[in-house]
């Protein structure tokens, strides 16, 4: 029984021995937006000599998502626990009352007959204005510092710069990157 009760006291005194150094140490933090992702999340879309993004997008459908990512760091280092860092980009689009936001299709076979079976489900009709902007509003840092956000701007932007920002709340920093939207 003292035995237990020693080993536990030597193990507690080992978990919460911290170099003095690391308490003290001030934060440093760095962070970046790394690359827009192609729509596959495969590749990087191209930059120009500008720095510029050149985002193609279809002009069928609304809203055409991709992936942004970047990384943040603390004092060179994975952040422990986890950093938010907010995105806001300065393109918005306007969600009108009566729009279809979707179509709902239900597909089975069916148990009975063995036939394959599509039901068409009414639409999904938006009840009031809104206005939705075309980035998510933050992330967290995950494995290696990495951080994610989704943009989505829609076929009326074609011929729009995108300016996405990134802030961390913390270091008092602000990032940018510009998207060419074409």
């Amino acid at each position: 029984m003292i035995k237990k009760v020693l080993t536990s006291i030597i193990c507690l005194f080992f978990m919460a021995c911290v170099k003095t150094e690391e308490l003290f140490q001030p934060k440093r933090y760095t962070f970046s937006i790394d690359s827009v992702l192609t729509r596959n999340g495969l590749q990087s879309i191209p930059k120009d000599q500008n720095g510029l993004y050149h985002l193609k997008i279809t002009v069928y459908g609304t809203s055409q998502s991709h992936r942004v990512i970047g990384k943040i760091l603390v004092n060179g280092k994975e952040p422990y626990p986890n950093e938010k860092v907010n995105f806001e980009s300065n393109l918005y689009w306007w969600l009108r009352q009566g729009d279809t936001v979707a179509i709902i299709t239900k597909s089975y076979i069916n148990y009975y007959t063995g036939q394959y079976t599509i039901v068409n489900l009414p639409p999904m009709i938006n009840s009031k204005d809104v206005l939705v902007p075309t980035t998510n509003c933050c992330s967290y840092s995950g494995k290696g510092g990495e951080i994610n956000t989704i943009i989505a701007p829609i076929r009326e932007m074609i011929g729009d710069t995108m300016v996405l920002m990134a802030s961390h709340s913390l270091s008092n920093k602000i990032i940018y990157t510009k998207i060419v939207i074409e």
